[in-house]
């Protein structure tokens, strides 16, 4: 490639990255966090874990109920599924690993997007993963309700009206598509015993119940 090419190419490059990140909505902390055991092996089951703070806080205990016989990640992260990053970050691990089985949530990020929006980035997601890794089984996890802050006996009802929005969209799309659904919701919803005093996270008892959910969740699909 000339030089003159190479600089044509990365001028264009420069042009959809910086066109992409116009369109980001961004929150005031964005982060990722990925997690690969067993990543020097391939004699195992392979599961990842993708989604939130939510998925980080019962990933051990998931970990724990699949046994030694399974190697456990995670892909964690507070991009909303239209995040430019999104896609490419679950696309290094996806492309580098085989995983079994891909158990996924998001929808507790991302409030500055509309639910149309959430609708289109789930089905690009769902797209993307057929695309890439075709022999992988997946399983969708229902975005869990948000209670207040300063009482958690009280449920927010902005936050949580769209997290019944949002989970109403992936039920309609996981139904076409064939994608057994785990839900977390219901598990959770009326247990206040669950929730941390934040509202959003969970407690001890809680990230044990999600976990336990998960691990069936998984293990009936692997079966």
């Amino acid at each position: 490639m000339n030089y003159r090419l190479f600089s044509m190419c990365i001028l264009c490059l420069s042009a959809v990255i910086s066109a992409n990140a116009e369109d980001v909505v961004h929150e005031r902390i964005e982060w990722s966090d990925v997690w690969i055991v067993d990543a020097d092996s391939t004699s195992k089951t392979r599961v990842l874990l993708v989604g939130d703070s939510i998925v980080r806080g019962y990933y051990s205990g998931v970990e724990k109920g699949l046994g030694d016989s399974v190697s456990c990640a995670r892909y964690t992260t507070s991009k909303f599924l239209l995040h430019p990053d999104y896609l490419t970050e679950l696309g290094v691990l996806v492309k580098r690993f085989h995983f079994d089985v891909i158990h996924l949530n998001n929808g507790l990020h991302g409030w500055g997007h509309s639910e149309e929006q959430y609708r289109e980035g789930l089905e690009k997601l769902l797209a993307f993963l057929k695309e890439t890794t075709p022999d992988s089984k997946l399983i969708w996890a229902m975005t869990t309700p948000v209670r207040e802050g300063n009482n958690i006996e009280v449920v927010n009802e902005e936050r949580s009206n769209r997290v019944i929005a949002r989970n109403r969209i992936a039920s309609e799309i996981l139904e076409k598509q064939g994608i057994p659904v785990n839900d977390l919701y219901s598990l959770v919803a009326d247990h206040t015993d669950f929730y941390s005093k934040d509202g959003t996270h969970f407690s001890e008892a809680g990230r044990d119940a999600e976990a336990a959910q998960v691990v069936a969740a998984v293990q009936d699909v692997l079966k």
